[in-house]
């Protein structure tokens, strides 16, 4: 068990509030963790119309697509001094989790985890009068917004977290690339494969990475690498980090 991973040293870019419980998971396994984070996070208050559709116990329903939006949710909820009232959609085993750790429970989740099979299966118990609130990120896809749109008359956003590339990472990420000795790449998201890929055509570094195993959480992310033209070795299925761990080791062990 402990040496399952051979260990190889993999990339991890996760934003360094995440990173950790990931690495650790590597350790375990007997892998290396190269830590530079590709993605970083700031928080954003309601905005005063959704406030006020709260304290008015207006929204039928709250859909949850990321742990992120989880914990802004519950900042704001707490700030504002609102408890839940709605039932609750979660996209995501970590999201789920993370409406847990706030002592509520998930009325609703997909079959998997994509928006794609969210629109699909929620759309047959989301009544047409009743209202929506999507919490959300800056750069989350709009596909879940469009498809419930087509059903639901009453549909709210908000982004309650801006994502960005933290730019000290840069030169971190060179330096590791240049060292020539990561062997897995690993992408939990198709932020962290964009930031990434951005570095590494900006330095001409792709025949430093050509080599590596690459390991995407799911198929956005890996459209994603696809398209900035970069192959990947494995998709994860289901679209968790213990799903990207278990098939790296099936690989590296098979």
């Amino acid at each position: 068990m402990a040496n399952q991973l051979l260990g190889k040293k993999i990339l991890v870019p996760r934003s360094k509030k995440q990173a950790s419980v990931l690495s650790k998971q590597i350790i375990d396994l007997g892998g290396i963790p190269v830590e530079v984070p590709l993605i970083a996070f700031r928080e954003k208050q309601l905005p005063d119309e959704v406030i006020a559709s709260l304290k008015n116990k207006a929204y039928d329903w709250l859909v949850f697509t990321s742990r992120n939006g989880v914990d802004a949710f519950f900042k704001e909820m707490h700030r504002l001094e609102l408890t839940i009232v709605a039932q609750i959609a979660v996209i995501g085993e970590k999201t789920t989790a993370a409406i847990a750790e706030y002592g509520y429970q998930a009325d609703f989740m997909p079959t998997y985890f994509v928006a794609e099979q969210f629109a699909t299966e929620f759309a047959a118990v989301l009544e047409k009068k009743q209202r929506v609130l999507i919490i959300k990120g800056n750069r989350s896809r709009e596909f879940l917004t469009e498809q419930l749109k087509k059903i639901c008359l009453q549909l709210d956003e908000a982004i309650l977290y801006e994502t960005y590339f933290p730019l000290e990472s840069e030169e971190l990420l060179v330096d590791e690339i240049k060292k020539n000795d990561i062997e897995v790449l690993l992408f939990t998201s198709s932020s962290t494969a964009h930031h990434f890929m951005q570095i590494i055509k900006k330095h001409q570094l792709i025949d430093r990475v050509e080599r590596c195993i690459v390991i995407s959480i799911g198929p956005i992310t890996t459209e994603t690498l696809h398209s900035c033209g970069m192959h990947v070795t494995i998709t994860a299925k289901p679209y968790t980090t213990d799903s990207i761990l278990e098939h790296l080791v099936q690989y590296l062990t098979k």
